[in-house]
């Protein structure tokens, strides 16, 4: 290699500068590492104040089910606040028709089996994980997998140690093989017939009882009708090679196999549009006695601010924060937008400028009790009622600027500074501030037509939450009900009967309306497409095979249309039509109605798409729902963090998806349920979502038979975060004694399972192993003993301070990369590690074991410099693989193992690459960890870009792959390219995976933008050979992109 130096003035490198900078990639976003500490504090629960009962329910077995005791947990949950689950009366009377549902679906159920008490039909059975079965190419790839483990006798064969207990009370085993399509329960009837013939085997207690397989060390179980290398735990143990150990337990037939009571809360709920439109005069959009239909008002829409805006707060620190000087004047403004979904229906209107008393400089809040609206207070807005659809939303903003920058903001229309908000106000640097001519102080909006399809009328009294963004569309925006806060009073149209919209064909005057408006839109087609079927087919064919960031134009709307009926039978078109529909018009929506009933049933997973913003029709919202009722728990678990995510989309806390969310949570409380769970606590201290988040909670404590396990795991986190507290306080060199002292006066239940896995079960903390990692945010080393003696612990990282969402997405998408390649046949050794947020910026992480980061192993065998060197992970890997067989699984694994990291990275844009996050098992398995940075967001310092590779392929890598003229480089670009292929086959899922987290508020996933990346290394347009070639180039860049090991090099240095 040529000297460094050389590289330094090709590089054009400020190497002083660099070294200056220090913790170049840690001590970033350190203020925000605070204000998500702070926040997290301010939402910990008083863990040291426990009632009675609470304290009864936490370190007590007793039973538990009495309603007091139900109702200390949710308490506990969610907190005393009236808005963390339902004090609206939406809220309120949606958790009646709940409680309705649920008592009515138990009735029908005791009518069919009157002896059974509602604990027994709603028992837990013991926590299975089970895969989806095979793909041909993945089970020939275990068989060969298998074959060299146990050699060609053992052939599709899983061998399993089983443990039992002897005559004498010791612990015995026996090996037994089984093949990989024998069904569990055939296994274990074969095994306990063995065990029944061994005349030490302690038989008295097995008589007339139903056995599983337990799995050593964990809270999973193998049993039941499915085959054996459908379990996750032993698909697992076949493909890495390891050793199966299973323990036999005995079971009441009854507890197995008797009936167990589900409810499916599929109820008819009385909030539906058909029973309003049955209430309101059934089939005829005209007046009748208890309503007047929406279709027969031919006005626009609007409405009227009146009287004042009450209780605004401006505080001196948020004046210094806008850059607004003390004794300044104040001017407000309400903006008020019109949305469907996340599209504005028609240009936002704003009330006038209203001045306000001059600012006090004191230390004490501005309160103005009594802000008058000026002259413009009524606003008309382009849009008919009679075409309103039901989902239709306002959402309102108070803006306000001040006296020096008034002149500039007079001239602007509500549309202007709608722009200039995306352009400017998002983005928030304090360099920035007084550039930022309008900001905004508080939010709420309100749905047209209530959750009784009622259109609002009248006086309508709203509280405003305090913010410092504009009202988001993408996310509800509940009532609050706290009166102190800022208070504005509407005033809608009023009628003489209550209006509602009917959920039946529209009037023929509608049809008409619509029938015109396609018959222009035909006309702007281009004449030649007009005129010619054949092009137009093919258009329909390009935009068909599209991908879901797609934006289609009028054209492609028509044309999606006028064929409407020839794509009925083609299940993937649906999202394309639904998208050309014109929401606005009554007749295009009942059409698309009516055509849902005859399209061509879609795959459970295609419909994922239409529960975006996009598609916020509830019929359409219902319609996905249905579908994904078939899909199983482990496809589920692949996405149900978007799912909880695309509640926020629903326009009435009823919902099929939440609906649905419930049901399939108490149904498979282990595996669905318990990350609903945690993905619904983590964002409580969000408001916009507390309410309806609150309600789904409160609903699974009181109906979850586990309600007592999501107790320890919330108490336990509880617990951890006021270590992490403690410890952050402390001085550096206090830190460890600090928190193992503190540890040592925790009480923590008898057992308990963790939430970053509910096979998990602990019954405490080895303290003396426990530790404070070296990082900037102070990060826990835990170890959890094992509640099944002698059986491994179970290592943790907590962290507080730190956002973990970002991370979580990109943990399940290296997983949905992971099955994909198995299901081709490929098993490139990604290890998706577990990560669960348990509050806000607060979770935990598993521990990889047996591995170390890429930095530390450079730096033992060289220090920086090493950096530049090829040999240090070879020297390290060979202290723990020396026999040959062992030589040669480690390098496969490398091998494997970089080319899924190298395509995953390169897909997913992860930036913030270096040795510090790359880590190395002792298996040769490499892997990456901490996903701060994604979609192509590099990290920059001083405007300049640090990363440049596309990802990280350094000379050290092609060392271990023998160079770059041997057979296994050769071999490892093509595995590269195969599963660059397989991973941009399914390019349109992971864009709509992305697409379903933008409510989530992850800075780097804002909008449809953000995803773009994935269009541009995907290449979808392509051909497999054309983007074998392109992937070629980008590991040619990598290998020989020096800014990579010189990021290396900087970072050992300053570390």
């Amino acid at each position: 290699m040529s000297s460094s130096s050389a590289f330094f003035d090709a590089e054009e490198v400020n190497f002083r500068e660099e070294l200056e900078a220090n913790d170049i990639y840690g001590s970033e976003n350190s203020e925000e590492f605070e204000q998500l500490f702070e926040k997290s504090k301010q939402a910990k629960r008083n863990v040291t104040m426990l009632s009675t009962t609470l304290q009864t329910l936490i370190f007590q077995q007793n039973d538990i089910g009495t309603e007091g005791e139900i109702e200390a947990i949710v308490e506990y949950v969610l907190g005393a606040a009236p808005h963390s689950y339902g004090g609206s009366l939406e809220a309120r009377e949606f958790r009646r028709e709940l409680i309705a549902s649920f008592e009515y679906e138990w009735y029908e159920f005791q009518r069919e089996n009157p002896n059974v008490s509602i604990s027994q039909a709603m028992r837990i059975l013991p926590y299975r994980f089970i895969l989806l079965p095979m793909e041909k190419t993945q089970l020939e790839m275990l068989t060969e997998l298998n074959s060299r483990r146990m050699g060609s006798g053992g052939l599709g064969m899983v061998l399993l140690r089983i443990w039992y207990i002897d005559l004498a009370g010791c612990t015995c085993s026996t090996l037994r093989g089984f093949p990989f399509d024998m069904k569990a329960s055939e296994a274990i009837l074969t095994t306990m017939e063995r065990l029944f013939s061994i005349t030490n085997f302690d038989k008295s207690k097995h008589q007339g009882l139903t056995h599983v397989f337990k799995i050593q060390g964990r809270r999973e179980y193998v049993y039941g009708d499915e085959i054996l290398i459908n379990f996750r735990y032993i698909r697992e143990c076949v493909t890495q090679q390891l050793e199966i150990n299973v323990l036999v337990e005995p079971y009441e037939k009854i507890f197995l196999n008797g009936p167990i009571f589900v409810p499916s809360y599929s109820y008819p709920s009385k909030f539906s549009g058909e029973h309003c439109a049955n209430i309101c005069g059934g089939d005829a959009p005209e007046d009748v006695s208890a309503g007047m239909s929406v279709w027969n008002i031919h006005e626009k829409l609007g409405i009227e601010f009146e009287g004042s805006l009450c209780n605004l707060v401006f505080s001196l620190e948020r004046a210094k924060e806008e850059g607004v000087r003390a004794g300044d004047t104040l001017y407000l403004a309400m903006l008020v937008e019109v949305y469907y979904g996340a599209k504005v229906v028609c240009p936002p209107q704003m009330t006038d400028w209203v001045m306000c008393n001059e600012l006090v400089a004191s230390s004490e809040p501005n309160s103005f009790s009594s802000v008058k609206w000026g002259k413009k207070n009524k606003l008309t807005f382009d849009i008919l009622l009679s075409d309103a659809p039901r989902e239709l939303k306002l959402c309102f903003t108070l803006m306000a600027t001040c006296g020096e920058r008034f002149g500039a903001v007079t001239s602007l229309s509500a549309e202007e500074i709608v722009q200039k908000a995306k352009e400017r106000f998002g983005v928030r640097k304090p360099d920035e501030y007084h550039m930022r001519p309008v900001f905004f102080l508080g939010v709420t909006s309100v749905q047209l037509f209530n959750y009784l399809t009622y259109m609002q009328t009248g006086k309508l009294e709203m509280r405003l939450w305090g913010t410092k963004k504009k009202a988001n569309p993408m996310c509800p925006i509940p009532s609050n009900l706290n009166k102190n806060d800022m208070g504005v009073s509407l005033v809608f149209p009023t009628f003489n009967k209550p209006v509602f919209i009917p959920n039946v064909a529209p009037p023929t005057t509608k049809r008409h309306d619509w029938e015109q408006q396609l018959f222009a839109s035909e006309l702007c087609l281009d004449e030649n497409l007009r005129e010619s079927k054949v092009e137009q087919l093919k258009l329909l064919k390009r935009i068909l095979v599209s991908d879901p960031l797609t934006e289609l134009t009028a054209s492609d709307k028509v044309l999606l249309w006028k064929h409407r009926e020839e794509l009925l039978m083609r299940p993937r078109a649906l999202s394309k039509f639904l998208l050309a529909v014109n929401w606005l018009q009554p007749y295009a929506a009942y059409e698309a109605h009516s055509l849902l009933k005859r399209w061509a049933s879609p795959e459970p997973m295609d419909v994922l798409e239409l529960l975006d913003i996009r598609f916020v029709d509830v019929v359409v919202r219902e319609y996905a729902v249905k579908y994904l009722n078939g899909v199983t728990d482990y496809e589920l678990k692949g996405c149900v963090l978007q799912l909880v995510q695309v509640l926020k989309h629903e326009p009435y806390h009823d919902s099929a998806l939440f609906r649905f969310l419930l049901k399939r949570s108490l149904q498979s409380p282990n595996m669905i349920g318990h990350y609903v769970f945690w993905y619904l606590v983590s964002e409580m201290g969000n408001t916009s979502v507390s309410e309806r988040y609150g309600l789904l909670l409160e609903q699974l404590i009181r109906r979850m038979p586990e309600r007592r396990g999501y107790l320890h795991q919330l108490y336990v986190a509880d617990q951890l975060f006021e270590s992490a507290m403690r410890v952050k306080d402390a001085p550096k060199k206090d830190r460890i004694d600090c928190l193992r002292e503190h540890l040592k006066g925790l009480r923590l239940p008898h057992r308990f399972t963790l939430p970053l896995n509910p096979a998990m079960e602990c019954c405490g903390l080895d303290i003396g192993k426990c530790k404070v990692m070296d990082s900037k945010k102070f990060p826990l080393w835990l170890v959890f003993r094992n509640f099944q003696e002698e059986c491994e612990p179970f290592y943790v990282i907590f962290k507080a301070g730190d956002d973990l969402r970002q991370d979580l997405l990109t943990l399940q998408l290296l997983e949905l990369m992971d099955s994909l390649w198995k299901s081709c046949g490929l098993y490139l050794h990604i290890i998706p590690y577990g990560c669960i947020a348990t509050g806000e910026g607060v979770g935990m992480i598993e521990v990889v074991l047996n591995s170390d980061t890429v930095a530390n192993i450079t730096r033992k065998y060289g220090g920086a410099q090493a950096a530049f060197r090829e040999e240090p992970l070879m020297n390290w890997l060979r202290q723990f693989n020396r026999e040959r067989d062992e030589v040669e699984r480690c390098l496969w694994n490398f091998i494997c193992s970089v080319a899924g990291y190298t395509v995953a990275t390169y897909v997913l844009g992860i930036g913030d690459r270096h040795n510090d996050n790359i880590m190395l098992r002792q298996d040769g398995t490499l892997f990456h960890i901490d996903f701060g940075h994604f979609l192509g967001n590099f990290k920059r310092k001083f405007g300049i870009k640090r990363e440049t590779a596309p990802f990280i392929f350094t000379p050290m890598y092609v060392y271990m792959l023998g160079g770059q003229s041997s057979p296994i480089y050769v071999y490892f670009v093509h595995l590269a390219c195969h599963a660059y292929n397989v991973v941009r086959r399914f390019g349109g899922t992971l864009m709509t995976l992305f697409m379903l987290m933008l409510s989530t508020g992850i800075p780097e996933l804002q909008n449809v933008e953000d995803i773009s990346w994935l269009r541009t290394v995907l290449r979808i347009d392509s051909s497999n050979e054309e983007a074998k070639e392109h992937y070629k180039q980008q590991i040619s860049l990598a290998m020989a992109n020096f800014r990579a090991q010189f990021n290396d090099y900087i970072h050992i240095v300053t570390h």
